[in-house]
């Protein structure tokens, strides 16, 4: 393999959604099995988050012990102190949901539906304003951007806000005087200026309305927007909220963002609410860019350099496998479903039970269950839609794409919504190499791990369900048997939550008439092992499933890890965005300065590519010793105390 593996990968997407299997045949009964953890295993105790003195160290830095029936009291630390684990039902029911969504071409249940993809553009945003009209509808602007406010001077490698506007609101209207210009034309920063609660008349020739920060960058100065021609747009106030809180959201979950920046956003988006609701002044300033002159497609942001908010959600872009709303699908039928506007439901048909340790010797002691006493992992944040690298399909002739558009090699925009790669799932390792040391920082987590090879016992009861319905899921619990693993529990990037599922009985409940009266006995069913085939499971994913769920199908030898640049690799990942900034080029080697500039050099592989890894990269030739303007994706940076981690068992 030339490089690393990424730790997920997608099955792809069949032609079209099942139906709810239609047998008239009922069965009820137990499916006994086990599971053996095959890599370290981490589910969280919820009841505590400050398990462990790395909390007491970090502040902000969450700890956890494994689950147990124990109830931690937060106010103590458990060093040395073991509990027996418990797997809880709702985490194998999860599972094994996840795996016959897949295996029955099923709807995607637990999707996200609702979100909206948030991307970095490389496209400059242009001023405009909102004008609430008297019948409040939301007509947009163009306007035109004034440098306003002297600069402080910098504190501490700080630069305040600009001088006399501390107290002031976005969109507050400001009434200035017509600047004078430089020796380029160009005008100079308004000097002379009065800000007003409301627009009034004045003896000043002109009136805009300020914008006071753009998105994380240091501001020597603000900004005033004075209003052009309409633009002919009308929003409604939700597409504005949608585009503009989601955008808000994102900046806000950058694990690295800066307190004043923090500050600056939560004030923006108060602001906004505020004009949204009807009060302030008729004015509010945004930037805006359309994809091409007559498109629909608009994108709104506070900053000139920012990122675009999809106008798709992922649940429009899974199509007919977003989560069920009628035609039900075979998971939703045995797993139950609330309906459209809750007009329909149905229950669950089967029920997981806890899953408790197979405890072998009598003399083991709880703390014979753990890997370590505790180990702070790496950060691991959410997924990142904007990958689209990863989570789209390669449009083909494209050099980028997005939910909404892609771009070809001679910069012609395409508005067409992009594809998803299908359903997530996490490559086994062979031997995960956790790295110890770790240091404790606000964004990564201490916990208490089970070791590998440690078997819990399990019960599944089923009421009412198919012949058919119950081979399925009898073979999704004995997969162990053909060397394919699950994933469970947290940390899966890292190599945890590797199990195998092995059936050790099925028992059925009988009724039957028996001199003349209802009988009820319990009878042991001869489960075998029945085949993939024989079990009625789609043919589009089967050789996809069986690669990636295989415990043995990536090399001892490579890395499994989230993307890494050369000068990263065999070391643990503290910055995760340099390996998408190095591959993302521009068309010319220089800085991005539209969206026609930017090209993706490599994408995901496919599950089924014989060579399934990725290059570790480094800058393009082209582009070193250059900025090229296009990325700045947040790292994890700093730390505090190192945790002491004991050695593996």
């Amino acid at each position: 393999m030339k490089g690393f593996v990424n730790p997920y990968n997608f099955i792809g997407f069949p032609e079209n959604k099942a139906r709810a299997y239609t047998d008239e045949d009922r069965h009820t009964g137990v499916i006994e099995y086990k599971i053996t953890t095959k890599t370290p295993l981490f589910i969280p105790n919820s009841s505590s988050d400050k398990a462990f003195k790395e909390s007491d160290y970090v502040p902000e830095h969450k700890s956890y012990d494994f689950f147990s029936y124990t109830e931690l009291d937060g106010n103590q630390r458990y060093e040395g102190e073991y509990y027996v684990p418990v797997i809880p039902g709702s985490e194998m029911r999860g599972v094994v949901r996840s795996v016959y969504e897949t295996l029955t071409d099923s709807c995607l249940g637990l999707l996200n539906e609702e979100t909206y993809p948030v991307k970095r553009s490389a496209e400059a945003f242009k001023p405009a304003l909102l004008y609430r009209d008297p019948s409040g509808k939301i007509v947009l602007y163009e306007a035109k951007s004034y440098r306003i406010g002297s600069p402080k001077q910098p504190q501490n490698n700080r630069r305040p806000a600009p001088d006399g506007f501390e107290d002031m609101r976005n969109g507050m209207p400001v009434c200035f005087a017509e600047p004078l210009k430089d020796d380029k034309g160009h005008p100079k920063p308004i000097s002379t200026y009065v800000i007003k609660d409301t627009v009034a008349q004045d003896s000043r020739e002109n009136t805009g309305y300020l914008l006071k920060w753009g998105m994380g960058v240091k501001k020597s100065r603000y900004h005033v927007f004075v209003a052009g021609k309409s633009l002919g747009i009308q929003l409604t106030r939700e597409n504005v909220e949608r585009q503009l809180m989601d955008l808000i959201a994102s900046y806000l979950d950058q694990p690295a963002v800066l307190r004043e920046n923090q500050l600056a956003y939560k004030e923006y988006k108060k602001d906004l609410i505020n004009f949204l609701r009807g009060e302030g002044t008729d004015y509010f300033p945004v930037n805006y860019s359309k994809l091409t002159l007559n498109s629909r497609t608009l994108y709104l942001s506070p900053a000139v350099f920012t990122k675009e908010v999809s106008a798709h959600s992922i649940g429009s872009l899974a199509k007919k496998f977003a989560p069920c709303k009628e035609n039900y699908c075979p998971a939703c039928d045995l797993f139950g479903y609330v309906g459209k506007n809750n007009e329909a439901s149905k229950g669950s048909l089967i029920r997981f039970t806890d899953l408790y340790v197979d405890k072998g010797r009598e003399d083991k002691s709880p703390e014979d269950y753990y890997a370590c006493d505790k180990l702070t992992i790496q950060t691991l944040g959410e997924p990142k839609l904007g990958n689209v690298d990863f989570y789209l399909k390669k449009p083909q002739g494209a050099n980028y794409w997005t939910y909404d558009y892609y771009i070809k090699g001679n910069g012609k925009i395409i508005i067409q919504e992009g594809m998803l790669r299908g359903r997530k799932y996490y490559w086994h390792h062979r031997n995960p190499k956790v790295p110890a040391g770790v240091e404790a920082t606000k964004l990564n987590k201490t916990i208490r791990p089970l070791k590998s090879n440690v078997t819990f016992i399990g019960k599944l009861y089923f009421e009412g369900i198919s012949k058919k319905q119950l081979v399925q899921l009898i073979w999704i619990l004995n997969s162990g048997t053909e060397k394919l693993g699950l994933k469970l529990g947290g940390a899966k990037p890292l190599g945890f939550g590797s199990i195998a599922c092995e059936v050790t009985g099925v028992k059925e409940r009988i009724i039957a008439i028996e001199d003349g009266k209802v009988a009820y006995r319990i009878e042991e069913t001869s489960f075998g092992h029945s085949s993939y085939e024989d079990a009625g499971f789609s043919k589009t994913v089967k050789d996809e499933l069986y690669k990636i769920a295989g415990l043995e199908t990536v090399p001892k030898d490579v890395e499994i890890t989230y993307p890494k640049e050369v000068a990263q690799k065999n070391k643990p990942l503290t910055e995760g965005y340099k390996w998408f900034v190095n591959n993302h080029t521009t068309t010319t080697g220089k800085m991005a300065r539209s969206r026609s500039d930017v090209v993706i050099r490599e994408v995901l592989p496919s599950i089924q590519d014989e060579d399934f890894s990725l290059p570790y990269n480094c800058k393009p030739e082209n582009q070193r010793n250059k900025n090229t303007g296009y990325s700045n994706y947040g790292g994890n940076k700093g730390g505090y105390r190192k945790s002491g981690n004991k050695k593996w068992k």
